[in-house]
């Protein structure tokens, strides 16, 4: 199913804050992975860099996969100077010239000539900021990009976005009315925003209550709420909210309370809150990020639900947030319900249903998918790190993090165990999969403490240096740490560790790397498998490569994410007949200390493995064995769309060793 938006991002790799401007744009657009129970708002963000040394074969930017792109165009002194960019800019204006419904782009002017990039930009209005400096000016950059966003998505790029202050004039201290002027005044100085204010916004002669529901109920309305002591208490206030509830215009609380309150109203609920900190730009950052997700959600969920077949298409209803108890004044609420990423808890859930009925459904996009998925007792695991081709395939490290946070997610739900292997600390992963474990237990059965739903597997000598501070760290993670045992060639002390210094300690490490993918498989029921050093590993051949034999072997369903790059495209090509072993071989041995070990393998009569490889890889991906067609294996060779991927990877378990 096609996205509704994408957004991709351009700077040239010389941009020294292009990396970090890229993964703080892809926080705010798609999700956090340090914060995974936190609603993301699942907009895929792609980057497209280079320089004239490296992009050459830069990454074309396809609409095939989405009905709207969003391309940001980062204009530095580094892309203005370059003759490459300039080449590649005029392939990206062509695509907005020819598609001017699907494409639209905004320049930000991070240097004194970026009006001057040519290809036609310099008549289109900047992104203009104090300073040349994104990360100086990130509150002013987030409204702006917000800004040109939704008034894309919503065909109103013509047309400014209307905030509606909410607010009360009966405070004693009159603090509803002093920041709603003092809110209607950063609006209107500060940005290219409209607002209504009050009854000094009405047109003369016009019917009050009728512009009141007009202003705050039209297309591009939005509204905050200033939420102060004897708000919940007026008439108006209360009239304003459950107009803009029951018509779903996006809205978000700034909570100005002091004291005590006898009474909040009840349907200020459900919406995101802020407290007031003389921070009005985080509050227009908030309204307009919750206004995106829930255009966003909408479309996405609507297209989702059009998809299904009869009679569940007539039985479902698409809400663009999370339900909770107070939403039943929607129609939707009669019929079963597919809502937006994450999942609620089954707290929430056992809520709804009281007030509902047990018989009634509340589904994310992946719960519709995997609720005939049951991976009780199965292990599912995750051959992840970081490629050195990241930047030119167009993903950054944030992507990669998402994607194993979702997966693991949306995997523990079913019922299934996580398998990793490595040292997961590095990444900080093991809090996320604590926070994780708690808050997801009780859908494998209100799990007790000794319960653990990730296992994650240490090779000797790596294990010898944990100390009882480490151990504790994975225990409470509920993460459980399984220690191979030292290769029984090994005749040194194995209570003491080596380093890996010379061949002989680089055999022995090698040997206890392959002991320990061994001995993991045996314990795996699947394998999913991305990114991945081609050169500059430890062991006989690249980890991943390694993770794939075993798993073919023992007949695994294996799913190959080949679009971040690495070792695991390095496979697809195999299957794909488009490289050789000797290809593969050929990378590993870009590290001369690679050259001087596979010779002392060779001499010695050490079988490495790549034999293995040529056989498995000779029978294409029908060594695959994950229930996907060439057309859903394709999809996942080339993905980069986190939900995508996911939802793939769920089809395939459910084709394969899932069950209703």
């Amino acid at each position: 199913m096609k996205k509704n938006l994408a957004v991709y991002v351009l700077y040239n790799s010389r941009f020294e804050m292009g990396k970090d401007t890229y993964s703080d744009i892809y926080k705010l657009l798609c999700r956090d992975a340090n914060h995974p129970f936190e609603d993301g708002l699942d907009i895929p963000v792609y980057l497209r860099t280079g320089d004239d040394e490296k992009m050459r074969n830069i990454k074309s930017i396809s609409l095939d996969n989405t009905d709207k792109t969003f391309i940001l165009l980062l204009v530095d002194d580094e892309m203005y100077c370059s003759d490459v960019w300039k080449k590649y800019l005029g392939e990206v204006v062509a695509l907005e010239h020819d598609n001017p419904d699907k494409v639209h782009i905004v320049c930000v002017e991070l240097s004194k000539f970026a009006f001057d990039i040519g290809h036609g930009l310099s008549d289109k209005q900047f992104i203009r900021l104090k300073s040349f400096s994104i990360r100086d000016n990130w509150e002013e950059f987030q409204i702006r990009l917000l800004d040109n966003i939704i008034r894309f998505i919503i065909r109103k790029e013509l047309t400014k976005l209307k905030i509606f202050i909410s607010h009360s004039k009966k405070d004693e201290n009159k603090i509803g009315q002093k920041r709603a002027i003092e809110f209607r005044d950063f609006i209107r100085s500060k940005t290219k925003l409209d607002s209504f204010f009050d009854a000094s916004d009405i047109l003369d002669g016009q019917d009050f209550e009728k512009q009141i529901k007009n202003n705050a109920t039209g297309e591009q309305s939005l509204l905050v709420i200033l939420n102060s002591n004897t708000y919940s208490e007026r008439e108006w206030c209360q009239k304003e909210v459950l107009l803009a509830k029951s018509n779903k215009i996006p809205a978000i609380a700034v909570s100005l309370l002091d004291g005590e309150v006898k009474r909040s109203f009840p349907y200020i609920s459900n919406i995101p809150y802020i407290r007031f900190k003389d921070n009005w730009g985080d509050v227009l950052i908030l309204m307009l990020r919750t206004a995106l997700d829930q255009y966003c959600q909408a479309q996405y969920l609507e297209n989702l639900r059009e998809e299904m077949e009869e009679p569940d298409r007539s039985t479902f209803k698409v809400l663009p947030f999370s339900p909770e108890a107070y939403s039943y004044v929607y129609d939707e609420l009669a019929s079963n319900i597919i809502y937006p990423e994450p999942p609620l808890t089954k707290d929430e859930l056992d809520v709804l249903k009281k007030i509902a009925g047990n018989n009634k459904q509340f589904l994310t996009p992946m719960q519709l998918l995997a609720q005939t998925v049951n991976l009780k007792g199965k292990s599912i695991a995750i051959s992840v790190s970081e490629a050195p081709d990241s930047d030119v395939l167009g993903y950054g490290a944030d992507m990669i993090r998402d994607l194993t946070i979702e997966l693991s997610r949306h995997l523990l739900i079913a019922g299934a165990n996580m398998v990793y292997g490595g040292d997961l600390r590095r990444d900080g992963y093991t809090e996320l999969f604590s926070d994780m474990s708690l808050q997801y237990k009780n859908y494998q059965g209100n799990a007790d403490h000794d319960t653990f739903f990730f296992r994650n597997y240490f090779a000797w000598p790596i294990h010898l240096s944990f100390t009882t501070e480490i151990k504790l760290q994975y225990v409470h993670s509920r993460v459980k740490s399984v220690f191979v045992a030292c290769p029984e060639e090994y005749g040194g002390d194995k209570g003491k560790p080596i380093a890996p210094i010379n061949n002989g300690n680089k055999y022995i490490y090698a040997l206890s790397l392959s002991k320990m993918r061994r001995q993991m498989e045996a314990e795996t029921n699947a394998r999913v498998i991305l990114g991945g050093r081609p050169s500059g590993f430890s062991g006989f051949m690249p980890g991943v490569i390694e993770e794939f034999i075993q798993s073919a072997l023992a007949g695994h369903p294996i799913f190959l994410l080949g679009g971040f790059g690495g070792a695991a495209s390095r496979i697809i090509s195999l299957l794909n007949k488009e490289k050789s072993v000797e290809d593969v071989i050929k990378e590993a041995c870009e590290e001369p200390s690679y050259v001087d070990f596979m010779s002392f393998c060779h001499d010695q009569s050490i079988d490495m493995g790549y034999s293995k490889l040529k056989e498995i890889v000779a029978n294409g991906i029908d060594c695959l064995n994950n229930g996907l067609g060439n057309e859903d294996n394709d999809i996942i060779f080339q993905s980069t769309d986190v939900i995508e991927i996911v939802g793939l990877i769920i089809k395939g378990l459910k084709n394969t060793i899932g069950h209703a």
